[in-house]
């Protein structure tokens, strides 16, 4: 089983070498998740072995009934309402970024499910099917909140002269566009998001094409990356005021562009 916690990221196992000895193999990625859980709730971790040729580069063995007990007491111990959160204040935003991809990629499961069960995977009366999705080198979104605020981001450092924006950026390897902007979005501002529509068109910033999804966030936030120095909800007239900071001609002209498009879509949905 893979197990994730704040204080670390495990795979149990039973190997061959543990059958008939009652013990288990807890493997992991980096030594200190195992020192962690030694120290906080498995004391009968073995000793910690290290093998570059393997999947996981550290692993030890522990007796069933104890890594059994060790569960248990991480379960007891749960006193978060944020997994991600709870990552980040023991572990570091990096890891915490880490984890939410992992929750990006399997997000793709709750998709599966709802199209095997005939429902949408999208919602919205403005959603769109895939093939209706603008051709673009990077996706994002656009999110408005039940006061009909806006989301925007502040450029770290301002760079390449943009202050107030919209998240996005270009996809991994294998993502659907949808994916793309889920992900963008919550590392770029913190918040998970459903999508609820589409802008239509794809809009010509500095470097690349830009298509954008209509968004509403979806629980409390969490940390964003470093890309971003700080968000904030704003209404649509004080958004327009921020964007226009933005020193870069061409990239402010289609902020405001997308900002236009996305307040015309939304007023159709309401």
């Amino acid at each position: 089983m893979w197990i994730f916690t704040p204080l670390g990221y495990f795979s149990i196992v039973e190997k061959p070498g543990d059958r008939g000895k009652g013990t288990l193999t807890v493997r992991a990625r980096a030594r200190g998740d195992l020192e962690a859980l030694r120290d906080a709730h498995l004391p009968e971790l073995g000793p910690i072995l290290e093998s570059a040729g393997t999947d996981y580069k550290f692993r030890a063995s522990a007796p069933r009934a104890a890594v059994a007990k060790a569960l248990a007491a991480l379960a007891n111990a749960l006193d978060y309402a944020n997994f991600k959160d709870a990552v980040a204040a023991r572990q570091g935003s990096k890891r915490a970024h880490l984890y939410h991809k992992v929750w990006d990629v399997l997000l793709a499961l709750q998709s599966s499910e709802s199209a095997s069960r005939g429902k949408p995977v999208r919602t919205g009366s403005s959603a769109a099917k895939s093939s209706a999705i603008p051709k673009a080198q990077s996706y994002g979104g656009v999110l408005f909140d039940g006061e009909g605020r806006v989301l925007l981001r502040e450029v770290a450092g301002h760079f390449g002269g943009y202050v107030w924006t919209f998240p996005k950026g270009e996809p991994d390897s294998g993502e659907t566009p949808e994916q793309t902007a889920l992900r963008e979005v919550r590392e770029e501002t913190g918040y998970r998001a459903r999508i609820t529509g589409l802008i239509p068109v794809a809009f010509a910033g500095t470097t690349k094409t830009t298509a954008l999804f209509l968004m509403e966030p979806v629980g409390e936030p969490g940390p964003f990356c470093n890309e971003t120095s700080k968000v904030r909800w704003v209404p649509p007239a004080e958004a327009k005021v921020l964007i226009r900071e933005t020193k870069h001609e061409k990239g402010r002209d289609r902020d405001l562009a997308i900002l236009k498009a996305a307040l015309k879509l939304k007023q159709g949905n309401a």
